[in-house]
């Protein structure tokens, strides 16, 4: 029998085994502040790199304008050609100096605000009991209609100026978001010195080549048309900003936009979260302009 000194020591030594050590509320605040720094760190590193590529493109830019200027006073018979490779070169650089932009935004902060966005879309159709499909209308600014019914007619330019939209026929109520693709697709068209084009195949080449060169949300963008059945396809891969199947989601959106400010139609849109992600854009070829 083991005497009670052995007892209390044993059981003593197994409570210290069990109990896991504590940290104190100080170095808790420490390592907070420690974790805090690298991470600020981090990303102001990560800027200052983004910020270099760009510099470096643009330097690289100039001194081809230069070179290109040069040849011309050197080689007479060449001066046209080399002076207006030499000038494109110099304005490119600087352009590209100047709009080299001061903060960058990760695409993973960027899915978190559009789901913040989408959980108040998807609470407010929930709630509101619509059971209509979403559709892109074009008013004096395109808004993104939730109908109540589906298959109803849609309502009056008028009524889709207001968030909840109550029309004299209550078939045709709903609620009109301002959608997402809105602000890219203005983004994009101060970039343009063209018009966009009026066809769905000029519109849909742009618009694809938009969403991977301008703003970086897809690594590829493939398209088909249809015109016999009014439908453009986007295959997209790489698509970023989250899930690409929620409500208005910035990618399908901004080609549904581009597409109704163009030809001043409805869109709907279809997605199938494949791989590649596969975007239809469906319109009636009976109201096309």
């Amino acid at each position: 029998m083991a005497s009670t000194g052995e007892t209390d020591a044993t059981r003593s030594a197994v409570t210290e085994s069990e109990s896991p050590e504590e940290t104190s509320p100080a170095d808790l605040r420490r390592q907070l502040a420690v974790l805090e720094a690298e991470n600020r760190q981090l990303r102001e590193e990560y800027a200052r790199a983004q910020q270099a590529t760009y510099r470096r493109t643009a330097l690289g830019l100039f001194i081809v304008g230069v070179a290109g200027i040069a040849g011309g006073l050197i080689f007479p018979d060449a001066r046209a050609v080399l002076f207006a490779l030499g000038g494109t070169g110099v304005f490119a650089g600087v352009l590209t100096f100047v709009l080299t932009p001061e903060r960058f935004v990760s695409a993973r902060v960027g899915a978190r605000l559009f789901q913040a966005l989408r959980a108040d879309r998807d609470a407010t159709v929930d709630e509101l009991g619509l059971e209509g499909d979403p559709v892109y209308v074009p008013t004096d600014d395109v808004r993104l209609f939730v109908p109540r019914y589906q298959d109803r007619p849609l309502p009056p330019d008028s009524a889709l100026s207001d968030l909840f939209v109550v029309p004299e026929t209550p078939e045709q109520g709903g609620v009109a978001f301002h959608p997402t693709g809105r602000p890219l697709f203005k983004a994009f068209e101060d970039t343009r010195s063209q018009p966009l084009g009026e066809t769905p195949h000029t519109i849909a080449a742009t618009a694809a080549d938009a969403l991977v060169e301008l703003f970086e949300l897809a690594d590829g963008v493939e398209y088909a048309v249809d015109t016999d059945t009014g439908r453009v396809t986007f295959e997209v891969v790489g698509a970023g900003l989250g899930d690409p199947t929620g409500i208005d989601h910035p990618i399908p959106s901004f080609l549904a936009v581009s597409l109704v400010e163009t030809l001043s139609i409805p869109v709907r849109v279809e997605i199938t979260d494949d791989d590649p992600l596969a975007i239809t854009c469906r319109y009636d070829t009976q109201n096309e302009t």
